[in-house]
């Protein structure tokens, strides 16, 4: 599925620092009763997604791996290949930057882990900013899964670590109405992926096998085929 034409736009939530645990519960309880996983990747918050989630019990059941791309530029080595934008001139052209870069991210990432989600978040916290029209803190959220959802989360100040813990909360919120959502529409099943391959037994006895998607990763295809081979 492609990304939404429309992107929702959202009040940053208020969040007092604390407990990280209470950030991600609903994400995680979504998460540990759809049995399935998620891969994030941050920017402006820095990684306290990541570690809200690593917070909870039962953790090691959905995680799967998390990092802070800050340049994307500079984490060439880490995404595979530069993912980013003409550096933008204005504010809107800078949001729109993010949402490209959130956007490629979150499907190349989450087809390279092999997760059934995958979270990336981008944008500014502050207290200054690369283009001269921008006052105020704002971050891009990108959830690629079994469906696909973009908000554009704004503050109403530059605040930079409160920002941080607001847009933490926000992608947090995010992918518990996407894992919620997609559970309430196919409750007898934890996903809708197909494998990235089939085998059928050849006249000899042996058996064939035929890549059914290219954009599955190396690791997406090796934990099908170890499915596979298991049952």
């Amino acid at each position: 599925a492609s990304l939404p034409s429309e992107l929702g736009v959202v009040l940053m939530p208020t969040v007092t620092p604390g407990p990280l645990a209470a950030l991600a519960e609903g994400a995680s309880a979504a998460l540990l009763e759809s049995k399935q996983t998620v891969a994030i990747f941050e920017s402006t918050s820095a990684g306290l997604v990541q570690a809200a989630l690593q917070s909870v019990p039962g953790a090691s059941a959905y995680t799967t791996c998390g990092a802070v791309t800050y340049s994307s530029s500079k984490a060439v080595a880490l995404l595979g290949s530069d993912l980013s934008a003409p550096r933008p001139s204005d504010a809107q052209s800078y949001i729109n930057a993010k949402r490209t870069l959130t956007g490629r991210i979150a499907k190349r990432m989450r087809a390279e882990v092999g997760a059934d989600w995958c979270l990336s978040e981008g944008g500014a916290c502050g207290p200054t900013f690369n283009v001269p029209d921008m006052t105020a803190g704002f971050t891009v959220i990108t959830v690629t899964g079994p469906l696909e959802r973009s908000i554009l989360v704004k503050s109403e100040h530059a605040n930079r670590e409160e920002n941080m813990w607001g847009f933490a909360k926000a992608a947090l919120d995010l992918l518990e109405e996407c894992v919620k959502l997609h559970a309430s529409s196919t409750p007898s099943t934890s996903s809708t992926e197909t494998s990235p391959f089939s085998a059928v037994e050849d006249r000899y006895g042996g058996v064939e096998i035929k890549v059914e998607s290219a954009e599955a990763g190396p690791i997406a295809f090796e934990r099908a085929l170890d499915q596979a081979v298991a049952t």
